[in-house]
């Protein structure tokens, strides 16, 4: 491919935690990237699994970033989880909601009555990401939900980057509530493929891609929907996790960062096990992975151990294809994860 890979596609549905931004600062090379993006004729649409704030904040926040976003650009959970409400309950139904503002104004936009308390009789419940939750939140759904009402999340995230790290998602208080009704929630975002399809629909788009940093929410979504998806390592899942990646979480493309997509997508190919891509080449030995560089000595000059390794960006493509390969003809996860170090990716050697 000459062309940027970007210039393949209508729209990009960009997730926004560990793509766009990490808490208040922006993802490095992230603004840039989207607006160089935009400038080439991309429609962009930012998907988000937080239900907690309302699309034109979210809008703003990228904004003041450097991030170009209208306000119509942001489709969230809270809005899918209020339309997968009003699709499976009567209109004027009474909904006890647990989550912040935005997840209500959602729900009462679709005709649904908002109410405080199981005994209220609910006809479903809905949770969304909401950090002020407490015990008796927790417990008023599960009463509810014992009495019938329909449990709705607006995802499952089992975690949410912030600055410091990694805090409690939306997914983990959902457990809580699981565990004491026995009763597994509807999911109205990301890894369901609804969302995307609905971000997709709103574009209009004829050829969409997302963009994500997440196996277990964004890019297993984009699989599901059928989408293709770069994934960036500035976000969640490390370069080794995309290594030992089952199909069904398998990015169609791998980027350190998000000027990849300005950038062409080089050529590859393989057999199983032995894969290259662009001027770089890996292979599965029987027990160990190679990588080198086509036009060095013998084409395969570093052999993986247990040291962690600094990879180009080509050779980490290559050498996840190469471990994908191996998965696929029968090795198994233990084997390949026990040959494959921590991997750095850089582009200071390329």
């Amino acid at each position: 491919m000459t062309q940027a890979l970007v210039s393949q596609f209508d729209v990009g549905l960009f997730d926004l935690d560990g793509v766009c931004y990490l808490g208040q600062e922006p993802v490095v090379h992230a603004p840039e990237s989207i607006s160089a993006a935009v400038g080439m004729g991309l429609k962009q649409a930012y998907v988000t699994n937080n239900a907690s704030r309302h699309p034109a904040v979210v809008a703003a926040q990228l904004e003041a970033i450097g991030i170009p976003a209208p306000a119509d650009s942001v489709v969230n959970s809270a809005q899918v989880g209020s339309q997968m409400l009003a699709e499976h309950v009567e209109p004027g139904s009474k909904i006890l909601v647990l989550g912040a503002q935005a997840l209500r104004d959602e729900v009462t936009a679709r005709g649904l009555v908002v109410v405080e308390s199981a005994d209220d009789h609910p006809a479903a419940v809905i949770q969304g990401f909401y950090p002020e939750a407490n015990w008796a939140d927790l417990s008023e759904a599960a009463l509810a939900i014992r009495a019938g009402a329909l449990y709705v999340c607006t995802n499952l995230d089992k975690t949410i980057p912030r600055e410091r790290g990694l805090m409690v998602g939306n997914g983990s208080l959902a457990r809580a509530i699981s565990n004491s009704t026995g009763v597994e929630p509807l999911s109205a975002g990301k890894p369901e493929p609804e969302i995307f399809q609905i971000a997709a629909k709103m574009l209009e788009a004829r050829s969409p891609f997302a963009i994500g940093d997440n196996l277990d929410t964004d890019i297993q979504g984009a699989v599901s929907a059928g989408m293709p998806v770069l994934h960036v390592l500035t976000g969640l899942a490390s370069a080794r996790d995309i290594c030992l990646a089952p199909a069904h979480q398998r990015p169609t493309y791998l980027a350190d960062d998000l000027r990849a997509m300005l950038e062409p997508y080089p050529d590859s190919g393989g057999d199983g096990p032995q894969a290259w891509v662009g001027e770089a080449h890996a292979r599965w030995t029987g027990s160990a992975f190679e990588v080198g560089t086509i036009g060095d000595d013998d084409g395969l000059v570093r052999r993986l151990g247990a040291d962690p390794v600094e990879l180009n960006l080509n050779q980490y493509r290559s050498l996840a294809l190469s471990a994908w390969g191996a998965a696929d003809s029968g090795v198994s996860v233990s084997e390949i994860s026990a040959a494959l170090p921590e991997i750095t990716v850089s582009r200071d050697h390329e």
